[in-house]
């Protein structure tokens, strides 16, 4: 096993289970940024966190339980952004395949998430995705396409809901 692998499963389980909680939040910024993600200052991570591909959260952000990050690809998310507990964000799938195999080709996604958003529990993102500044997802919403600025979305899949101020 590499150093560098070891290092990051060191600190995942410190963050996931001896941190996990509403406590030591800079502890876990830095052991979170010492391993390769990207987590700004005064960002808060409840834990867990399960992340696979690449991460940057900017300054002064809440994420909450249960964060996950599945796929390969990334996750961009602005500053002063409220995440729920268990929010997804998918940054991986596949082309449609033949009948021999639908599951086609590996696809890599990227997912920008704008400045002061607040994403409710349960959401779901899926795919090549922009998410606005100031948008507000609603609880168990699935984001299938980009959201404008300042609106409010929800619902499976999503569609907006209302402008916001």
């Amino acid at each position: 096993m590499k150093f560098s692998t070891f290092k990051r499963m060191t600190a995942m389980f410190l963050v996931n289970h001896i941190l996990c909680g509403t406590f030591a939040f800079e502890r876990k910024r830095k052991l979170l940024n010492a391993v390769g993600y990207q987590i700004g200052e005064g960002t808060k991570i409840v834990g867990p966190l399960y992340c696979t591909g690449m991460l940057h959260i900017g300054r002064n952000c809440w994420i909450g339980r249960n964060f996950t990050v599945h796929g390969n690809g990334s996750v961009e998310i602005g500053d002063a952004c409220d995440i729920a507990p268990e929010v997804a964000f998918l940054t991986g799938g596949h082309s449609i395949g033949t009948a021999v195999r639908r599951a086609g080709a590996g696809q890599t996604y990227q997912i920008r998430v704008g400045s002061g958003c607040w994403i409710g529990a349960r959401a779901t993102i899926i795919g090549n995705r922009t998410i606005g500044s100031g948008v507000m997802i609603t609880a168990c919403a699935c984001v299938t396409d980009d959201l404008e600025d300042n609106i409010m979305a929800g619902g499976v899949p999503t569609r907006k809901l209302k402008d916001l101020d």
